[in-house]
C-alpha cells in the first residue's frame, strides 16, 4: 500500500474517531460512515494467496492442491479436467498432467505438463494439455463434450480483483502436434497461458466453461497472458492486470446484492482446448496472489 493512500486514510479515520468521541448526532454519524467508506474503498490489498504446498489425493489416483478450508478428496477448490480425462485416455498410467512440484522432496508448487494421451475411434486426443483451475469437473461431459466439462470459477467476495501475481518457469516441448490429426495450421512454438475472469452468478448458477471462458456476457473483468519459455532454472514473476470488460457494470459491483465467481486457469499449452500442444511442455507455478480493490457493500 503506497504512502499517498495511507496518509488520507489515517487522517480520515482519526477525524471519524474524534467526532464519534464527541457524541455526534445522526447526521454527523452518517457523514462519518461516508468518510470511512470513501477512505477505505478502493484500497489495493492482497486477499488471496496460493502456495501449492498442500495436496490431497483424489479417489481417481491423482492429487490436487488444497486450500484447507473444507476441501475433501472429492471436492477441492482447485480442479483439473486434464487429470480427470487422463484417467480415461491412459488407464493404468500415472503420468498425470498436473502434479505437485517437488523440491528437496517437498511440494513447493505445481507442475502442469502436456503429456501423451490416446485417440481411438474419434474419441480422445494424442496430446493432453495440462490445466489447473479453480472450479470443478463435469465427468459426464469429459468424452462427449470435453470443452464443456471444465466448470470454471469459485465464489468470490473479498473485493474487485485488479492484479494477479505469480512466479513461474516455462519450458516448451519440441514439436507441436494436433492430437486428433486434423489438417490445421500449427504454431511453431508452444506457449503456456493464464486467465483470470470475474463473472456474475445468474439464477441458474451455471458455470463458464471451455467454450465461454473468454466471451460470456456475464463477465465483469478479466485478464489473459501467454507465457513463453524462461531460461533454464530461472523463475520469472508476472503481474497480470485484471481489466474491466464493461466499466459501468464493474462500477456496479455489489457483493451484498449479487453473487460472483472468480476463475483462475493455468495451462501448459495455450491451444490445448483445440487439442494442440507439444509433448513435454511444462508450466511450473508458485506463489499465486490476487490483489483486490476493497469495495464496501452498498
Amino acid at each position: 500500500m503506497t504512502k499517498h493512500i495511507l496518509l488520507p486514510l489515517a487522517l480520515t479515520l482519526a477525524m471519524a474517531s474524534l467526532l464519534s468521541a464527541c457524541g455526534a448526532d445522526p447526521l454527523e454519524e452518517k457523514e462519518i460512515a461516508l468518510a470511512r467508506k470513501a477512505a477505505t474503498e478502493g484500497v489495493l490489498t492482497t486477499t488471496q494467496h496460493y502456495d501449492f504446498t498442500q495436496w490431497l489425493e483424489t479417489p481417481d489416483g491423482y492429487s490436487l492442491p488444497t486450500i484447507g478450508k473444507g476441501d475433501t478428496p472429492t471436492a477441492t477448490y482447485w480442479a483439473s479436467a486434464s487429470n480427470q480425462g487422463y484417467t480415461f485416455l491412459a488407464q493404468g498410467k500415472s503420468d498425470f498432467p498436473v502434479t505437485p512440484l517437488l523440491i528437496d522432496g517437498r511440494a513447493q508448487g505445481a507442475s502442469i505438463r502436456t503429456v501423451k494421451g490416446a485417440y481411438f475411434f474419434g474419441i480422445g486426443s494424442n496430446v493432453v494439455a495440462g490445466s489447473l483451475y479453480t472450479g470443478a469437473v463435469d465427468k459426464r461431459k469429459l468424452i462427449s463434450s470435453s470443452l464443456e466439462s471444465s466448470l470454471f470459477g469459485q465464489p468470490y467476495t473479498s473485493g474487485v480483483p485488479e492484479w494477479l501475481e505469480f512466479r513461474y518457469q516455462y519450458k516448451s516441448g519440441e514439436t507441436v502436434i494436433q492430437g486428433q490429426n486434423r489438417r490445421v495450421e500449427l504454431p511453431a512454438t508452444d506457449k503456456g497461458s493464464v486467465s483470470i475472469v470475474l463473472y456474475e452468478i445468474t439464477d441458474d448458477a451455471s458455470y463458464l466453461n471451455g467454450l465461454t471462458l473468454q466471451s460470456d456476457p456475464r463477465i465483469v473483468a478479466k485478464g489473459y497472458a501467454e507465457l513463453e519459455a524462461t531460461p533454464e532454472g530461472q523463475w520469472r514473476e508476472l503481474e497480470l492486470r485484471v481489466a474491466p470488460v464493461d466499466a459501468a457494470r464493474c462500477a456496479r459491483i455489489d457483493f451484498a446484492a449479487r453473487r460472483y465467481r472468480l476463475a483462475l486457469v493455468f495451462a501448459s499449452s495455450y491451444r490445448g482446448a483445440e487439442f494442440i500442444g507439444a509433448l513435454g511442455s511444462e508450466l511450473r507455478l508458485q506463489d499465486v496472489r490476487i490483489k483486490d480493490r476493497v469495495k464496501s457493500s452498498n
